[in-house]
């Protein structure tokens, strides 16, 4: 299976999430499963990136044409696979759409705007697709507090949860990522 994995491509962050990240891409690797993703070579990306060819992993990166002019040495092109869009949103489409899984690592506006979208396709119906969150050195605590804010007070279903599961470690993604099935949930179990 393509997991799409979402992250930052800072080049400030800190090694123990580059490490976890990369240690994840070559597990998932190893269980015979390929990359999608935007095709960063810096920060999680990049990190995703190495795991998965360490592990014996193709790669696909997806990225929108105008970073071949502006931002191309954020772009890994030595992917196995390139797809090359006209935009940021057409980006997100095709790595939604080929990606059977998607795992949410630490980044920054673009990877939450990212999780939130493929969140609320799943919501409304678009997809079953699972989503782990790799809550890596509880980076997403206060996120994940946020939104239990929100339920509390009637802004969000309770049953938005189960679209997504958070991991502190790899115990028990890969299954989740594999077996994970909400064919029986459907729009209106989220009003």
């Amino acid at each position: 299976m393509k997991i799409c994995v979402f992250g930052a491509s800072s080049r400030t962050i800190d090694e123990v999430y580059i490490k976890a990240i990369e240690d994840m891409g070559e597990y998932l690797a190893k269980h015979g499963h390929n990359l999608v993703f935007g095709s960063g070579i810096t920060g999680s990306m990049g990190a995703a990136a190495r795991g998965f060819k360490r592990g014996g992993g193709k790669t696909h990166g997806v990225v929108p044409e105008f970073f071949k002019e502006d931002l191309s040495d954020y772009v890994d092109f030595n992917c196995d696979e390139m797809t090359f869009t006209k935009s940021m949103r057409e980006r997100k489409a095709v790595m939604e759409d080929v990606a059977g899984s998607f795992i949410i690592t630490p980044g920054g506006i673009g990877t939450f705007e990212e999780f939130f979208e493929v969140l609320t396709l799943k919501q409304l119906g678009r997809h079953r697709k699972p989503i782990a969150i790799y809550n890596i050195n509880g980076y997403y605590d206060d996120m994940i507090n946020s939104l239990n804010h929100s339920i509390e007070e009637g802004f969000i279903a309770q049953r938005c949860t189960e679209l997504f599961k958070v991991f502190n470690s790899l115990d028990g993604m890969l299954d989740y990522l594999e077996h994970d099935n909400m064919n029986n949930l459907s729009i209106k179990d989220f009003k």
